[in-house]
């Protein structure tokens, strides 16, 4: 028997089932509905429903961004999948939203059951949730980010991301050392934008840092605020942050500023009040040029309780960095080529990374809106006169 048939046939006989406790009229309509769906299938050569055409039509929508890259310097080479990026979002209603990130990184995940002496496992990636919430508008200022997972509001690039957003292979050495992306939290909060044209806010608590996960044992030398961060199964939050950032753009100008602020606790709950500022300008003129400017620096009340019993202490109270950088966009026909010189110092109390300068200079050729493709030469000087230079290369895909 046709399968559409019979799939008729059992859709009729349970809406006939369901009728039964209706009144006739009712009967009536509800079998004409299922009869009308029934012909509508049949006359579609018995396919199945398409349940992601319904998905999509209802909100369903998949974006996605990722990144090879290439790099060699300092005695090695070394080739990289190093970023692939799902991200599903669903409109749950007019006025409420689902968001989630996916990111596989290093092209796989370590088996741990692979016998490390042999290195038989070609995988040492992470798979990491980023983000997983819903955004609810509540007024025309106001929308909630209802309890989840998001990114900390801190500087630009921890939540604008994509290849894209930055000219270089790899991201600003700013976003290494001094702010710890990708930066995802658990947490809620609001943002929207203001009475002012322009003006936009965002405010995120979340849970706060300790050295449960990543510093545990550390020393001064090796303790560093990305292993900071707490796991996102928490099973023991110490303390909630508190992040505040506004933003505004006019023309081809955007400025913003964010400020990060919590109660970071060691293992033998020795505790420090820490915070995160970041500065952020930038200006596109209409002939392309482009400046940017940031910096961001940590403040540390007691500098000593940031590590472990035992081990050696960290001294200094403030550590940060900055980076200047120019751009210029060259239209290519639909493409666009985008050369750029970036300059980086990095003052970081914390480790040996102290007064390190960085120099990064190349291109970045966009095809369309969707992909492009980067050359650079970075050039680094440590604080005792170390100096390393490097020659990078990437894909990075965008839609």
């Amino acid at each position: 028997m046709n399968k559409s048939i019979q799939l008729g046939m059992a859709t009729f006989i349970a809406g006939a089932g369901v009728a039964m406790g209706q009144t006739t009229q009712e009967q009536i309509d509800a079998l004409e509905e299922q009869i009308l769906k029934l012909q509508q299938q049949v006359e579609n050569g018995g396919a199945q429903p398409n349940f992601l055409n319904q998905a999509a039509a209802q909100g369903l929508q998949f974006n996605f961004y990722g990144q090879i890259t290439w790099k060699s310097g300092g005695g090695s080479t070394k080739a990289d999948a190093y970023r692939y990026v799902l991200i599903p979002t669903y409109k749950l209603s007019d006025y409420a939203k689902f968001v989630s990130e996916f990111e596989l990184e290093h092209g796989g995940l370590k088996n741990n059951n692979t016998s490390t002496t042999t290195k038989e496992d070609r995988f040492s990636g992470a798979l990491e949730l980023e983000q997983m919430y819903i955004d609810v508008n509540i007024n025309e200022y106001v929308n909630w980010r209802s309890l989840g997972v998001s990114l900390i509001p801190i500087g630009e690039i921890n939540q604008y991301h994509e290849p894209d957003q930055f000219y270089s292979s790899f991201r600003p050495q700013l976003y290494k050392s001094i702010i710890p992306t990708t930066w995802m939290e658990m947490g809620t909060g609001f943002n929207g934008d203001t009475p002012v044209d322009g003006l936009k806010y965002e405010y995120y608590m979340s849970q706060g840092l300790n050295s449960d996960t990543g510093n545990g044992g550390k020393d001064a030398d090796s303790w560093t605020f990305k292993g900071a961060r707490p796991d996102l199964n928490n099973k023991d939050i110490h303390s909630y942050a508190h992040t505040l950032k506004l933003s505004y753009q006019t023309g081809g100008a955007y400025v913003s500023a964010s400020r990060y602020m919590t109660t970071h606790h060691n293992p033998t709950d020795e505790q420090s009040d820490v915070a995160l500022t970041s500065l952020y300008g930038s200006y596109r003129f209409e002939n392309g040029l482009e400046l940017i400017a940031e910096k961001a620096w940590w403040d540390i009340d007691n500098p000593e309780n940031l590590t472990d019993a035992g081990v050696s202490d960290i001294s200094n109270d403030e550590f940060g960095g900055y980076r200047l950088e120019v751009a210029y966009h060259i239209p290519h026909g639909d493409n666009t080529i985008t050369p750029f010189l970036r300059y980086e110092e990095l003052d970081s109390g914390v480790n040996n990374s102290a007064d390190t300068e960085y120099v990064t200079f190349g291109a970045m050729y966009k095809f369309g809106d969707n992909w492009e493709i980067k050359a650079n030469v970075e050039m680094k000087e440590t604080a005792t006169g170390t100096e390393t230079d490097s020659i990078h290369l990437s894909v990075g895909m965008q839609f």
